[in-house]
This record gives C-alpha cells, structure tokens and sequence, in this order.
C-alpha cells in the first residue's frame, strides 16, 4: 500500500512538473506587453512631454492594429511627473512594483532621469531612451540612451563655431541644473583646449520667465556667439529680450533638445537668423519615405498633433524599441531584449545615421547638424557633425 501510494504521488508530481508552465517575464503575458513611462503632463516641459507621447501612441497603435508583435499586443501607462525628480521616482515604483511594468520607455528630463536610474538598475528594470542627454548612463546594462549627448553636443558646436567661423568670444546662458551645467562644463573645456575662455555665463533658474537681466549681460560682453542651454519657454524669452535691445552682433544658438519651431513660435517669431544644433530632419519638410512615413502615423492615430521633433523623437524611438522585441523573439524576458537590442548593427532608418548597439554601447545617436533659422524655420548650413578620434568631422545629410 505504502508503495503504490508512493508512486501515485511521484507520478503526479511528475506530471504537474510537466504541465507547470515556465514562470512568465514581468509584464508580459500570452497576448500583451505592458510598459511605461514618467512623463512631463504639467510644469516647463508640458509641450515636450505631451508631444512625446503623441509621438509614442502613435507608433504603438500602428503596431497594436498591425497585429502587435509576436502575437502580443503593446499596452501603457503614463504618470505625470511635472518635471519633478521626486515625482519622478514615485512614479517608478508605482509602475515597477504595483502595475509591474515590463521596461519604462522615454521618460524625460536630465534630472528626473538621472534620479530614477539607480532604483531601475537595482530592480533590473530597463530604461529605453529616455529625452536626456548625460553621458553619465553610458555604458549601463539596463539603459539605452537616444540622441547625442550633451557634451558631445557641445563639442560639436563649439569646434564648429572655432574651426569654421573663427569665432572666439563665446559665451553661454544656461539653465541652473544638470541639464544646464554639461553645456557649461564642457563648454568650458572645449574652449580652453583652443586656449579661450568662456567670455560670459549666466544661469537662469528652471521655470524662470524673467530673463532680462541675463541677456543684458550677455549683450554687454560683445560675444561672437552665445549657447543657449534651456528649454522651450526660457528660451523664447531669451529670443524676445535679444530682440527687444538691438542684440544683433551676438548669434545665439540653440542646443539640440531646444532646435524645435516650437521654440520660434513662443518667441513670437523673432528667432530669424537664429543658429542652432539639430538632431533631426525637419518633421514638416523633409520628404525622405521614412518621414513621409511618420507623417501618415501620425495624422491617422493623433491627428490633432502636427508633426515636430518632439512627437518625431517618440516615434522614433518608439519604432527602435519595437525592432528590439521583434529580435527578442516570443520568449520575450527583460535580458532576451538587451541581447537583442545589442545586435542591432547599421540599422539603416531614414531619419538619423545607421543606428549600431554592441554591450558597453548602448547610444542610439552621436551626431547633429547645424541650421539656421530661415522663413520660420530651421534650414540646415552643414551636414551630419560627429567626433571621432577627437577631431571633428562631416558627412553628407
């Protein structure tokens, strides 16, 4: 009796072994893959962040109607962080631990990125491309970055400006945090490499509207150019003030994250002459397929959001995080999609430079254009601009 109690039991066992399914990826199910994000909803960077997720939706209700991806259906969840480092990282450990995303994709902001990243690494949670620039999350397993860091940014434009225009009184206004302080830092470096000095910085604190008295002082310094490290709204202003005084012998030059027409359009359309570093193709112009496109996902899926580089980004981005769970497989786990993710090489686009990942590399970008702005909008004036092996080089756009 004891025997064949015995083995009934071991034969159930075995048999419950077998029908026991593998335990499933957070996130994942038969039939959906649930993500999200921590957006700006509110505060200084409400056009961004609702543009991004324009740009996002819009990419992920192509997919899902397209039939999803292995079979599984791209659900979201968004939560408002206002721009706010502390909101931001409340908002990470609600998706992680209550609604158990399976990765967090572009959330936005140098600090409230930065401020999340260590509680993602420790619970192996990945990051895809967030809008942020710091070079400080290269070479992080669980991050992949999106377009080209701030101080290569910086750079470029600054041995452009030395190099090509022959400038030499460069100076900057930017904004008081870690955002603004790459500009400045690196800025400062560069120039010295070429033995000049930064010829005047101001700070503007984040959320400021009153700029006046920084570009009053950047007028008196005589500056050959000025970087404007700052964010849509601070920076119109900075346009608005230059133009209210005369400020016509200095060139201010947006950075990449602020080469946007909506910039122009908050500035009331004073930013005529106006240089700047772009990441990206015109959203309304350009006519290559790819952003043909963007353009008809756009208009079918968000149709009251008009095509710009802030929505452009989300798609893009969100298109390139696709491509890694179509080579993860249906066996889809949070490691199976870095792997993936790192085979991706000369992914050919359309809209940036061929986009390669390997483990240690996990940028999508490291280049940009200049343009200057003509008729309302940003023209280019140079072709594809990189560093490699510490000189700076050009390629055809």
């Amino acid at each position: 009796m004891r025997r064949t109690t015995w083995w009934l039991a071991t034969l159930a066992a075995v048999l419950l072994g077998v029908a026991a399914p593998a335990a499933a990826e957070v996130g994942v199910t038969a039939d959906r893959i649930l993500i999200g994000t921590s957006q700006s909803f509110s505060g200084p960077l409400v056009f961004p962040g609702t543009e991004e997720i324009a740009g996002i939706e819009a990419y992920l209700e192509y997919v899902n109607q397209s039939g999803g991806i292995h079979g599984r259906k791209i659900e979201w969840k968004w939560y408002d962080d206002g721009y706010k480092p502390q909101d931001a990282v409340a908002n990470m450990k609600r998706l992680v631990e209550q609604d158990q995303v399976f990765c967090i994709l572009i959330n936005q902001g140098t600090s409230p990125v930065m401020a999340v990243v260590p509680y993602l690494e420790q619970k192996k949670v990945p990051l895809m491309f967030p809008f942020q620039g710091s070079s400080r999350l290269h070479g992080k397993k669980y991050v992949f970055t999106s377009f080209t860091y701030y101080d290569t940014q910086t750079q470029i434009v600054t041995r452009w400006l030395v190099e090509k225009k022959g400038f030499k009184r460069i100076g900057i206004i930017y904004q008081d945090d870690a955002y603004g302080k790459f500009f400045l830092n690196t800025l400062k470096k560069e120039l010295k490499a070429k033995g000049l000095k930064i010829a005047a910085a101001e700070s503007v604190k984040r959320g400021a509207t009153d700029v006046a008295p920084q570009v009053a002082k950047i007028a008196q310094a005589g500056l050959d150019a000025c970087l404007l490290a700052l964010v849509p709204g601070p920076g119109a202003q900075v346009l608005k003030e230059a133009a209210k005084i005369g400020l016509k012998k200095t060139k201010l030059i947006s950075s990449g994250p602020l080469t946007d027409e909506k910039f122009l359009i908050l500035s009331g359309g004073v930013g005529e002459g106006v240089w700047g570093l772009s990441l990206w193709p015109d959203p309304v112009r350009d006519d290559s397929p790819a952003m043909q496109e963007y353009r008809k996902i756009l208009k079918k899926y968000r149709p009251g959001h008009e095509p710009n580089r802030y929505n452009l980004y989300g798609y893009f981005y969100t298109k390139l995080f696709c491509e890694g769970l179509k080579r993860a497989g249906k066996d889809l786990t949070r490691e199976k999609l870095i792997q993936a993710l790192e085979s991706i090489q000369n992914w050919e686009n359309g809209i940036i430079p061929p986009v390669s990942f390997g483990p240690g590399d996990h940028q999508a970008q490291d280049q940009g254009f200049m343009v200057e702005v003509q008729g309302g909008r940003f023209v280019p004036i140079s072709g594809w601009l990189g560093i490699r092996d510490g000189k700076l080089v050009e390629s055809p756009l």
